[in-house]
């Protein structure tokens, strides 16, 4: 018997080499973590205090710091932005929780189509939703306009025009609040209806008993939503440029890129120092988070013997419930969708003759073609690596009540509290001071791992809520019979999470497909993205072909997702098929659907 066997055997201590495959696992989890989340914030910290990226002959600086904290305009868009992120953050929380609860608590007609909408709102790139917004407010030239004056109601029309403040909250609010939706839905699906049962059953009406019972149990996930939804009014850029800036708006974000774009050089390290605040926001703003929800365990509402809810009658609300499911599909999805049709089918903005000639260009188009074939690779693969990334995350957050667990939280949102442009920056610098890193610049593999780090965020603010349900009790069963802690979690946590699993990868994946910052920096000719091709369209003076380009992109997604869909219905065929014939005829009713 070899030593080590031996040392086991009498209850010795282990080898050093035995100790260091066991932790092994351990140890490149962390050292890709850091690299993954927190090197490009200490890259940023030296971006701050360097004239300009590696390779341009930087020099050490104070420069940015004096410039940014003595510019009055750092303190007033600052302002501006808190009030812009805090009021969105109100009004998307409002859209997302009150058609969760409708979506998954009442059958009333169009239930169904919820989810399916949101998806397609946050599908839409940001860049081409901001667009489509803008043509349809643009005065009297604007579809909103010609509506309302056929009716005769055109003298409504200077109020809803949407390069305002009016539209500016409107927009945002819209698609954050579809974003938050389906944040939050998985949690308000996967809720214990025992605990609204045992609130009728005392006396409680319903609407006590979702506010008073339900609604707080749900807390850990409105929170990390409300708090992304903030973070992401705080960094948003796109459409604060295309509705705010022309009604002389200015916020934070716009107020960094001026930093990126002013002057005869990019002022890195302005930009860089300014990030560096809304990173300190968010820091504390986390830490808030986590004192509020105590780590999420407190609010296990998924046991062993929890039991989904079924759809209840809405009675009297039915109708007012439908008539605000058909105002928001309207005016959240149809209205814009029709302008983005609209303008892909015409030869110039505005003209009422329709051509199908955008759509052969793009067609005809080998780069086209190859950014929509880069786009679903990059959407699918990081999208994956970013729902991984997202799930360890969300499991040290909810589970991990020690100092680890919070520096992996708080170090897992800097990639959400740096502006797109800034944390591409970040993530090239980190990718060149690595040994062998400047191999994948280039390459599609440098735009997945940039968007899994941009869109980890989203990941875990999806799973946060639904695993901070799932009690720590199932995991404590399965090692008490013997199974290790990944087993445990794998299969047990990451089995009940499966839904939430891919609901969040397809979240993240269709995000992915509509960011524009990080590959403008990350990717190259033979890299680019749909975001990256239909916003050189828009800056060409060509949005009929960024509308076009949109329209190919969503028949390629919904020609995939129906192949998925055949496919998944042929599986289920095949296994209803296959019980019979493996059941044994002496098994009851109830063992064959187990079986099943």
């Amino acid at each position: 018997m070899s030593s080590m066997a031996t040392g086991a055997a009498t209850g010795g201590k282990a080898a050093p080499g035995a100790v260091l495959v066991r932790h092994l696992p351990r140890l490149i989890g962390a050292v890709v973590f850091t690299w993954l989340f927190v090197w490009p914030l200490v890259m940023l910290v030296y971006g701050a205090f360097r004239t300009s990226p590696i390779g341009v002959n930087p020099s050490w600086t104070m420069e940015g710091v004096t410039r940014v904290f003595t510019d009055p305009g750092t303190w007033s868009t600052l302002a501006t932005s808190l009030v812009y992120a805090l009021v969105i953050t109100v009004f998307a929380m409002a859209i997302a929780v009150f058609f969760a609860a409708v979506s998954t608590r009442f059958d009333v007609p169009l239930r169904r189509w919820i989810t399916p909408a949101m998806m397609v709102i946050v599908a839409m790139p940001t860049v081409l939703y901001a667009l489509a917004w803008a043509m349809l407010g643009a005065g009297e030239s604007g579809l909103i306009h010609k509506s309302l004056s056929t009716v005769g109601l055109g003298s409504l029309a200077p109020l809803l025009e949407t390069r305002s403040w009016f539209g500016l909250i409107v927009v945002t609010a819209l698609k954050a609040g579809a974003l938050a939706y389906l944040v939050v839905v998985g949690a308000f699906r996967n809720r214990n209806a025992a605990l609204e049962e045992a609130a009728r059953i005392s006396g409680a009406s319903g609407r006590r008993a979702f506010f008073g019972i339900e609604l707080p149990a749900l807390m850990p996930a409105i929170l990390a939503a409300a708090l992304y939804v903030f973070v992401k009014g705080l960094e948003a850029f796109e459409t604060p440029a295309m509705l705010g800036v022309p009604a002389g708006i200015e916020v934070y974000s716009t107020h960094i890129y001026d930093y990126l774009r002013g002057g005869l050089r990019p002022d890195y390290a302005a930009a860089s120092v300014a990030s560096l605040v809304i990173v300190l926001i968010l820091a504390a703003l986390v830490a808030l988070q986590w004192r509020l929800t105590g780590g999420g365990r407190s609010y296990s509402s998924v046991g062993g013997r929890a039991k989904a809810g079924s759809l209840r009658s809405a009675g009297r609300a039915r109708t007012p419930l439908t008539v605000a499911i058909t105002l928001f599909l309207l005016v959240a999805l149809a209205v814009p969708t029709v302008q983005v049709v609209l303008s892909a089918f015409q030869p110039y903005l505005g003209v009422s003759t329709l051509t199908t000639a955008n759509i052969e260009r793009l067609l005809a188009d080998d780069g086209v073609v190859k950014a929509l074939r880069n786009t679903l690779t990059v959407s699918a693969i990081g999208g994956a690596l970013a729902v991984l990334l997202g799930f360890v995350v969300a499991y040290a957050f909810v589970r991990m009540r020690s100092a680890a667990g919070r520096f992996i939280q708080m170090a897992s949102w800097v990639p959400a509290a740096m502006p797109g442009l800034v944390l591409g920056l970040a993530l090239l610098w980190s990718v060149l001071t690595t040994p062998g890193g400047s191999s994948l610049y280039g390459t599609i593999w440098l735009l997945v791992i940039g968007l899994a780090v941009a869109t980890a965020p989203l990941a875990t603010r999806t799973l946060e809520g639904p695993l901070s349900q799932i009690g720590v009790e199932l995991e404590e069963a399965a090692r008490v019979f013997g199974g290790s802690p990944l087993r445990a979690i794998g299969m047990v946590t990451a089995r009940i999470l499966s839904p939430s699993l891919l609901s969040a990868w397809f979240l993240v994946g269709i995000t992915m497909s509509g960011i524009l910052d990080v590959p403008i920096l990350l990717g190259s000719t033979d890299t680019q993205m749909i975001a990256t091709v239909s916003f050189s369209y828009y800056n060409n003076g060509e949005p009929v072909m960024a509308s076009a380009l949109y329209v190919v992109f969503t028949a390629c997604l919904a020609v995939l997702a129906l192949a998925l869909a055949a496919l998944g219905a042929l599986v289920r065929l095949l296994l209803r098929r296959a019980v019979p014939e493996t059941a044994p005829a002496t098994y009851s009713d109830s063992e064959k659907e187990n079986v099943r």
